[in-house]
């Protein structure tokens, strides 16, 4: 499948303790496609992200956005109102396991695009250390 989609993206992330909100924009080229009631999004990281060779793959269900890196980073978040969920993070030092709780999660998808939005917190050993807010539009380019 070629790429047939534009994908913007905003995110926000706060560390615990910090007053400082790093804040990363991003348009890119990606594909965009429906599938048994579900939505995929996939696009290419780049070095402004920090996952430069990593492909991302959101899938959004009715209340479930996964979030899948492969490539030289690989990770895999899964978003559910209400649920914290455990997930492990691959960095160059090796493999972090944290826990994922969604504050907000927003979806407005439809078979010509629409937007995701997902705040929530990350922690390890079960101590709150970042803050993340992920904004991302879809605007599909080809039939």
């Amino acid at each position: 499948m070629e790429d047939n989609a534009i994908i913007s993206i905003k995110t926000l992330q706060n560390v615990e303790g910090s007053d400082e909100m790093n804040e990363i924009e991003l348009q890119t080229k990606g594909k965009f496609a429906q599938k048994n009631g579900k939505f995929y999004i996939m696009y290419e990281e780049s070095e402004i992200t920090g996952f430069e060779d990593t492909t991302t793959t959101i899938k959004v269900s009715d209340d479930t956005v996964s979030m899948i890196r492969s490539g030289k980073f690989n990770s895999k978040m899964v978003f559910r109102r209400g649920e914290k969920r455990l997930c492990s993070y691959s960095t160059p030092y090796g493999v972090i396991p944290m826990g994922v709780s969604p504050i907000r999660l927003e979806s407005k998808l439809t078979e010509d695009g629409g937007k995701v939005a997902i705040d929530y917190i990350i922690d390890v050993d079960n101590q709150e250390y970042l803050k993340n807010s992920l904004d991302l539009t879809v605007t599909k380019t080809v039939g």
